[in-house]
């Protein structure tokens, strides 16, 4: 138990330092003064919600409507992203009232898509990931007990619009969790203790357990670190597989790079190890038919240099795409589009290693990254252009491909969304004014942008 309270202080001061990272500049011009506000730029119509920070505010675009402009949800203190809802009706957010403030808390909240009726989904702060099921307006969240323990919690928004949460108690000193594919249960992370293997737990949405996967033999907690938890659980669509992060139980350590695991849930394999990186749950990425998982590999707690994207089998345990041994460039964040074999897109740049929070904001990060596109067939090419005075990021492909909504950054707390639609060489800036944090160690996370597809693109 003691050692679990020194890991989850430590986690909290790291998430802490994040999210103060997180609550200063962003947003702000060289002269302090807070931004422009958002500006619609360009009438083009996309089938698509798309959700955005600006001067630390939360705003919302349907880019379905012509003359739509954006809408601002909040006014005050510091909004971040979560996601939106499996039918793109509600999205999910965090909001801290006093940023500025030592401690602030952030405390969870849900819109409507339209910008009406935010509320709070729980007074309490949030920790860890909040995440959506992927076919109801539910969702799990943890916070911290009275007496210092998490507390699972299922909220769900009724036909009333209006929220309803209940705790879920388990059996198991649950510390992650994630949504099976058909949204009838859960997959729990147990934290290794002494006498005790970290574990795999599969709950029902009562919260009792189902299933207990041993992941490994208990650590010898005598010799101070060791393995402790199978951290940001990302599941196949298919429910076979499950790829994660093994963090220690120190955080300072684990921050600088994790094993990561790849373990099948219908065999009685151990885990495989896969690969060593940061423990980001956005730079795991699963195809579309369950049998490729795209993820990013390199040490160093830096996002902005030697991360390379790799890509194994989860079927027979193969790389499909090996990093190279030796690279100066810097890939992050992959995302699939739609289709029976998918198309990847990700980020590739020049890496470098200039940061510390010591940075011009009038610059980019990683000057002239941009968005690549490996398609089905395994061919890899630039999808976007441009110049070292500019950077691309968060790329959001519709589900046919054929259309990428992406984030140009002129600075490195300021950009402009851009579409660009396939078959084409230009592009179109749909939204001035997008800003945001370069986040810890450059990381751009949470993200400033999140796009909810509402039908296929046809170009």
């Amino acid at each position: 138990m003691a050692n679990r309270k020194r890991f989850l202080n430590a986690m909290a001061s790291l998430l802490f330092t994040s999210a103060l990272l997180l609550s200063t500049g962003a947003g702000a011009s060289e002269t302090g003064q807070p931004a422009k506000p958002p500006q619609r730029v360009s009438t083009v119509t996309l089938p698509a919600n798309i959700a955005f920070t600006s001067n630390h505010h939360l705003w919302l675009l349907d880019a379905s409507l012509p003359q739509a402009a954006p809408k601002a949800v909040t006014r005050s203190g510091s909004a971040g992203i979560i996601g939106w809802s499996f039918d793109g009706a509600w999205l999910l957010y965090t909001f801290q009232a006093n940023p500025q403030a030592a401690g602030s808390p952030s405390t969870l909240w849900a819109v409507k898509a339209d910008g009406s009726l935010a509320q709070q989904v729980d007074p309490r702060p949030v920790t860890g990931r909040p995440q959506w099921s992927p076919t109801a307006r539910k969702l799990v969240y943890f916070t911290q007990g009275a007496d210092g323990r998490l507390q699972l919690l299922l909220a769900e928004i009724g036909a009333d619009n209006k929220v309803k949460t209940r705790l879920l108690p388990t059996d198991a000193e649950v510390a992650d969790i994630a949504w099976m594919p058909d949204g009838q249960g859960l997959l729990g992370s147990v934290p290794a203790g002494k006498n005790r293997p970290m574990q795999l737990v599969k709950l029902d949405l009562t919260g009792k357990r189902t299933e207990t996967y041993r992941l490994g033999n208990p650590p010898n907690v005598e010799e101070g670190i060791y393995p402790y938890l199978a951290d940001g659980l990302k599941v196949s669509p298919n429910g076979r597989y499950v790829a994660y992060f093994e963090r220690l139980n120190s955080a300072s350590l684990s921050a600088d790079g994790v094993p990561i695991k790849l373990f099948d849930l219908q065999a009685s394999v151990q885990p495989k190890t896969i690969g060593s990186g940061l423990a980001y749950p956005e730079w795991l990425a699963w195809s579309p038919d369950s049998r490729l998982l795209a993820y990013i590999v390199g040490g160093g707690r830096e996002a902005t240099a030697n991360k390379q994207l790799a890509i194994i089998d989860a079927t027979t345990g193969n790389p499909v795409v090996a990093p190279p041994a030796q690279s100066d460039r810097v890939e992050t964040l992959p995302a699939w589009a739609g289709g029976p074999n998918g198309t990847l897109f990700f980020t590739r740049g020049k890496g470098s290693v200039a940061w510390e929070g010591k940075y011009d904001p009038r610059k980019p990060l990683v000057p002239g990254q941009r968005i690549w596109m490996r398609s089905a067939a395994g061919a890899m090419q630039p999808v976007t252009q441009g110049d070292d005075r500019t950077a691309d990021t968060y790329p959001n492909p519709s589900p046919d491909s054929r259309t990428l909504l992406y984030l140009r950054l002129d600075g490195a707390e300021h950009g402009s969304l851009r579409v660009k639609t396939a078959g084409t060489s230009a592009d179109r800036e749909l939204l001035t004014n997008v800003t945001g944090d370069p986040g810890y160690y450059g990381n751009y996370l949470p993200a400033w942008v999140q796009v909810y597809w509402k039908k296929k693109t046809n170009g």
